[in-house]
């Protein structure tokens, strides 16, 4: 078992599968309503997590975050095999279990500033 919670597209949502589980998972999404797998350990920071998205006939988008935007990463592997064994790894919390693939680091846009509020009618102010 791992110390994990996995959600899925399709609303699944299951704490301390067996690594068989996840395996199947990933080999089964790429299908309308069913593109993505999301694991986080249950005892770490929410926004460190291993994702991945599928498109059927496409390359497996695997992405991590160490923690902030700027701590996103993103790679492509061919086949689900390869993004359980990873996803697994990440879980297990191995020593370099991110070694192999190409990463790169996701830019995310800026989060906007707030609107100012905007000025009182000068009717207002001085009722």
């Amino acid at each position: 078992m791992l110390a994990i919670r996995i959600h899925t597209e399709r609303g699944e949502s299951r704490e301390r599968p067996a690594l068989g589980f996840l395996s199947e998972l990933v080999a089964r999404i790429g299908a309308d309503g069913d593109h993505f797998v999301i694991v986080e350990r249950l005892t770490a920071d929410p926004d460190e997590y291993v994702q991945v998205w599928h498109d059927e006939g496409e390359d497996y988008q695997l992405e991590h975050r160490a923690g902030s935007a700027d701590r996103h990463f993103r790679t492509y592997l061919p086949t689900a095999a390869e993004v359980a064994a990873y996803m697994a790894r990440w879980a297990r919390g191995e020593k370099d279990w991110d070694t192999g693939p190409h990463w790169e680091r996701l830019d995310f846009p800026p989060e906007p500033e707030p609107a100012d509020a905007p000025p009182l009618d000068p009717q207002v102010k001085g009722s």
